[in-house]
This record gives structure tokens, sequence and C-alpha cells, in this order.
């Protein structure tokens, strides 16, 4: 008897450490289909994209043309699996008057309502138009990549990281649980973002931002116009070539503060529990910089050049 439980102790011990190595033997069948289109580019036009599990990537050309790349992707262990239920995954491109649609979804089988994919079904988009060409994101559980715009963008995005580079216009992103980060940016912003970090490196223009339980980091360049920040229970830092040179409206309720040395600013507390600074420079010209930070930190400290 003492030998057959040591011996089934034995084989017990040696299943639980080979199991990972069988584990890893596992090959992962990766099926893609992609489909191409183009569109001719006109003044007026918008390319709206709706994505759900989508890895989107917005580029630009010189061209008067519009080039979508859509590749949908399924991943199972077993290739059959992998095959049928791509065929679950549909997608719309089309142009319907001034705009281009592009849209993924799951479709449904007669008589079985929706289907339940068992493989890992998402999608790529990598989409090459005129920069001049405005453009509306939602996406959810994805990812975006954005460079090189010049007109309106509009992002609306859920669980999915954003990254914009060298853009210019009217910038409109809402985001949650969701990162965003960005560099090189010059225009008109307005972020709303919850439970999401963000970091903008060399930002010029105006800014606008309303965020909630997040890290902030603004990396301003010398030409910064206009910051406003309204943050709750957040973690800002802004940093500029010359924070003396600014003009400061600061409001803290329940939080820490740290400035310059060379501000030499002070505080004013109010009956509500806030305190307040206003600090003008002994400057014509100077970008005015608006924070309201509740139930968090703040920083303001001098960028230092790489």
């Amino acid at each position: 008897m003492r030998y057959s439980i040591a011996f089934l102790m034995f084989m017990l011990l040696l299943t639980c450490a080979t199991a990972p190595v069988i584990a890893q033997t596992i090959k992962v069948q990766v099926i893609t289909k992609k489909i191409e289109k183009n569109f001719q580019y006109k003044e007026g036009y918008e390319v709206n994209i709706e994505g759900e599990k989508a890895e989107v990537n917005i580029q630009t050309w010189d061209k008067k043309e519009i080039q979508v790349v859509i590749e949908l992707i399924s991943k199972h262990p077993d290739k059959a699996v992998a095959e049928k239920d791509l065929e679950l995954m549909k997608h719309l491109a089309q142009r319907v008057k001034n705009k281009i649609y592009l849209r993924n979804y799951l479709s449904s089988v007669e008589g079985k309502g929706k289907s339940e994919p068992e493989a890992y079904l998402s999608v790529k988009y990598t989409i090459t138009l005129p920069g001049e060409c405005p453009v509306y994101l939602k996406n959810v559980f994805g990812a975006a990549n954005i460079s090189s715009l010049t007109n309106r963008l509009r992002v609306n995005s859920e669980f999915s990281r954003i990254g914009l580079e060298n853009l210019k216009g009217a910038v409109e992103i809402k985001t949650r649980f969701g990162d965003l980060i960005g560099q090189d940016l010059d225009g008109w912003f307005n972020i709303q973002s919850r439970r999401s970090d963000l970091t903008l490196q060399n930002i010029s223009g105006r800014f606008n931002i309303q965020a909630q339980y997040g890290t902030i980091r603004l990396f301003a360049n010398d030409d910064l116009a206009d910051l406003r920040i309204d943050a709750e229970k957040s973690e800002v830092w802004f940093y500029h070539p010359n924070p003396q040179f600014v003009g400061y409206s600061l409001t803290a309720q329940g939080s820490e503060v740290n400035l310059p040395p060379r501000l030499n600013a002070h505080w004013l507390a109010a009956d509500n529990g806030e305190r307040k600074i206003t600090f003008s420079p002994n400057r014509e010209y100077y970008p005015n910089v608006s924070i309201k930070i509740t139930f968090g930190n703040l920083h303001v400290e001098k960028r230092v050049a790489p």
C-alpha cells in the first residue's frame, strides 16, 4: 500500500511538471481574410469608422484618394474552427453621399440568433487618406494610431489605446479605460477622459481637458497658447520650458500642489476649502494655463530639453 501511494504521488507531480510543457506545444492557427477598397476623395467627404476589437491605423498621403485595407483575423488551435468562425465576422465599406462608412460586426446565424464564436476574432484597418479629410472613429476593445491629419478628428473609444502624432486642426477625444499617448500636437484639442492616462509631448495651440481618475503628463512648447484642465482624483504634471513666463489661474481642493520656486506664488484660501492663485508674468504676451484640481495632485515643473 505504501508503494502504491508513493507511486501515485510521483505520477501526480510528474503530470503537473509536464503540463506547462505540453501547453506550450499547442499551436494557434491564424486565418486572415483581406479586403482592399479605394474611394475617390472630394472636398467635404468624411471617413466614419465603427470598430470592435479593431486595430485602426490612419495615415496620410498626397493623393486625392482614400485607400482602405481591412484584415479580418480569426485565431484558434483548431484550424477548422478558426475558418468557420471567421465567416461570422462581417464588414462594411461603402460610400453614402459624402460619408465613407467602415464597420465590422458579428453576423447572426439563420434560425439560431447571434452565434458565439469559439475563436478569437479581431480586425485591422489600415486607412490612407488626404490629410485634410475629416475622420470620426468609434472603437471598443481595440487600439488606434492616427498621424498627420490637418482637419477635424473625433474619437470616441472605450478600453482602447489611442496614439496621436503630428496632428493639427480641431480634435475631439473621448476615452474611457484607454490610455492616450500623443506627440507634436498643434490645434484645438478637446479631451474628455475617465480612468485613462494621458501623456502628450510637444503640445502647442489650445487644449481643454476634463479628466477623472487618471494620470496626466503634458509637455508644452513655448508656443502653447491656452490650456484648461479640470481634473478630479487625478495626478497632473505640467512641464513648460519657461514656467515663470506663463499666466496661471489655479484652483485646488483637497489636493497637493507643487510649483517652481521662481514662480514666487502665494495661495489664497477660500471659505469652501478651496485654494486659489492667479499669476501673470511681466510680459506682453504669454500663454494662459487654468487648472482646477479636486482631490488629486498638481505638479508644475520646468521642462528640461532631452
